[in-house]
């Protein structure tokens, strides 16, 4: 299946009132990264809130060091789970740990796409999670953009903008998500009542074919 954000982190995000929900690491606050098999093992439902709704995890969850959140850009050090066995692991589930019990530990995001590294066999070695170069996923939707300015195209010509998000004076460049969608279905996901794009999957297409 394609990337997803879990629709209740999603409707957590819309909910000013919920502190539980923050990707940023404060304490024992952090975002992890759990790896999954996902033949004859871990299946993703939009249903699926918490940390106990995950089966089927392959070697120990690791903390996602040095999480930063800016200008819609989700994004933290690479991942290295050490000394891995079991069956391949298919997938990746981003959580959020917190000094709670794993009842209140809030899935993030499924990925099984667009990340180096999986699906991949374990061998009782080192598993390295590679996230994408423009990071782990971005806001990309027009709601969340201000001043929006048109200043070129891709090869494939999807339109490039300038752009500031809501609450930030500093202009960025990138492609709207609704565009993007009809040339790069697979390559929108969604955070909160916004679409997100993976720009990887979009540059990889937009230059390569």
């Amino acid at each position: 299946m394609a990337n997803a954000v879990y629709p209740l982190f999603k409707q957590s995000l819309l909910t000013e009132a919920d502190t539980n929900k923050s990707l940023n690491q404060t304490g024992s606050n952090a975002p992890y990264a759990a790896l999954v098999t996902i033949s004859s093992g871990y299946t993703y439902s939009a249903s699926h809130q918490f940390y106990t709704s995950l089966t089927n995890i392959v070697g120990t969850p690791q903390p996602i060091t040095t999480p930063t959140v800016v200008n819609g850009t989700f994004d933290g050090d690479d991942v290295t789970f050490t000394a891995v066995s079991g069956t391949v692991v298919g997938a990746i589930v981003i959580y959020r740990q917190n000094a709670g019990a794993n009842t209140t530990w809030r899935l993030v995001l499924y990925e099984d796409t667009s990340v180096t590294g999986l699906p991949v066999t374990p061998n009782g070695g080192n598993i390295v999670i590679t996230w994408n170069a423009s990071g782990i996923f971005t806001l990309s939707d027009l709601d969340a953009k201000l001043d929006v300015r048109r200043v070129g195209q891709l090869p494939d010509g999807l339109p490039l903008y300038a752009y500031r998000y809501r609450g930030s004076r500093r202009r960025s460049v990138g492609v709207l998500a609704h565009e993007a969608a009809q040339h790069y279905p697979r390559a929108i996901g969604h955070l909160g009542k916004f679409r997100a794009v993976d720009y990887d999957h979009v540059m990889r297409r937009a230059l390569h074919g």
